[in-house]
């Protein structure tokens, strides 16, 4: 009967041949493969293109080398790393393994001089975040100038970790759209790397006492904390990168990097022998930004109205900022 099990077990599906054309590796950082992470939105985009998918889970920064090289050691098609904590490990890993051909999601490589560095090996996947954060901007601005539930004041708050590529383009286009839709809408911006959740609520608390109806946040680690202001005041929250939803019932909708279609189209170019080093930036032209499907406080009119400025930045018509106003 043992016998038997065995021969059964080796006939069914764990010994099936494995048929994806293509095979890549997905070394997490380390918020590992946990729904509503980059990591999950690349494993999805990956399989979704037809490709077989193994993840190497980090637990800490000093785990992505080796990740990286355990990846490799699995000789896949591709190797993808996530988020702008890997750059140096892929830069590392990429000159160790120049055969291999790595894709790095929202991030560049950075050498150990802190300086980007282009590899012929590595496709770097990048997004115009101004994009969708002119969308979720007008928005807001229209929520504030129709006076819509608790947008009453005018006001809104932003909050980024400190300036750089990542975080200014974001605020630029949410300034913009929000002020197209507003022209007398105010900013309460404030910059903070602090991962502290406490610390990110009480900047929240900060804003909403000087009039915020609406927190935007840029924050990754702490953007539950600086929801969690908005919660706690009956106001709103508007999340980025990933829909936000899920934190609290204050995010009315979030500005979107839609790793999983920017992976997706990385593969499929890559299968017909199109992969490309260095800087591949991804929009709406490609589906790849966007905002999520906004929550029942916000009327029909406004998303209605927001869907047809997606339409004018896709065709465009609105070209968004990536350079914060003076005097902002």
């Amino acid at each position: 009967m043992l016998l038997l099990a065995l021969v059964l077990a080796a006939c069914g599906p764990s010994a099936a041949p494995d048929t994806a054309r293509t095979h890549v590796c997905i070394a997490s950082n380390s918020e590992g493969p946990a729904p509503h992470t980059f990591n999950q939105l690349a494993a999805d985009g990956a399989r979704g293109a037809g490709a077989g998918v193994q993840v190497v889970a980090s637990r800490s920064p000093s785990d992505y080398l080796a990740s990286l090289q355990r990846c490799v050691a699995t000789k896949p098609d591709l190797v993808i790393a996530i988020s702008p904590d890997m750059a140096t490990a892929v830069w590392r890993a990429a000159q160790l393994h120049g055969d291999q051909r790595f894709a790095l999601v929202d991030a560049a490589p950075i050498d150990d001089n802190g300086q980007e560095a282009a590899m012929p090996n590595v496709t770097d996947l990048l997004f115009k975040q101004q994009e969708p954060a002119y969308l979720v901007g007008a928005l807001a601005g229209l929520m504030e100038k129709q006076k819509i539930g608790s947008a009453t004041h005018n006001v809104l708050g932003v909050l980024g970790s400190n300036h750089g590529p990542g975080v200014d383009p974001y605020i630029a286009g949410f300034v913009a759209g929000a002020r197209d839709a507003d022209p007398n809408v105010i900013f309460k911006i404030a910059y903070s790397d602090s991962q502290d959740t406490a610390f990110c609520k009480q900047l929240g608390i900060t804003q909403i006492s000087a009039g915020a109806d609406m927190l935007f946040e840029v924050t990754g680690r702490c953007a539950s904390g600086y929801i969690d202001a908005a919660y706690d005041a009956a106001g709103y929250a508007i999340g980025s990168d990933n829909d936000l939803a899920y934190v609290s019932p204050a995010v009315i909708t979030s500005a979107l990097k839609r790793v999983d279609r920017a992976v997706a189209l990385t593969i499929q170019k890559m299968e017909n022998g199109q992969f490309k080093s260095g800087k591949q930036v991804f929009s709406l032209q490609e589906d790849a930004t966007g905002f999520s499907t906004p929550s029942s406080v916000v009327p029909q009119d406004i998303i209605n109205q927001v869907l047809d400025l997606k339409t004018k930045i896709r065709n465009g018509t609105i070209t968004p900022p990536e350079a914060i106003p003076p005097g902002v």
